[in-house]
């Protein structure tokens, strides 16, 4: 029996094609928390603290941004010294980043995480272009 091309055959009805236009139910509502988690802290604590910690966010995604801006545009005679310092220094950032992303969601609160939402809530200064 002939064998059927692999671009024939159809696995349970899956399909390869990404789906695009959808839309799921939102889940929470940013600026809330939620009581997912049994914590000892009364709610408008945890949503006092993930406010806080969304503007530490903030500021840190907006840091790390100005360190990989310093890599791609540092020049001059300590050119290579520099580019390898702002680049680990970014990379130590995306972990603090991380490490306040999971802080926000542990106490149930939503994290900022869009570029557009960063530049509204950060406190430190556009560099110029």
């Amino acid at each position: 029996m002939p064998k059927q091309s692999s671009a024939s055959v159809n696995h349970k009805g899956h399909n390869a094609e990404p789906r695009v236009h959808q839309r799921g139910p939102q889940i929470q509502q940013y600026g809330t928390v939620t009581h997912s988690f049994h914590l000892e802290l009364e709610q408008p604590v945890r949503l006092e603290m993930t406010e806080q910690l969304n503007q530490l966010l903030a500021d840190s995604m907006t840091l790390r941004d100005l360190y990989k801006k310093a890599h791609w545009q540092v020049a001059g005679p300590t050119f290579y010294q520099l580019h390898l310092l702002f680049d680990k220094h970014f990379s130590e950032q995306v972990e603090v980043v991380d490490g306040i992303d999971e802080r926000i969601q542990l106490l149930g609160g939503l994290a900022i995480a869009m570029a557009h939402d960063v530049a509204e809530t950060t406190q430190i200064e556009r560099p110029p272009r």
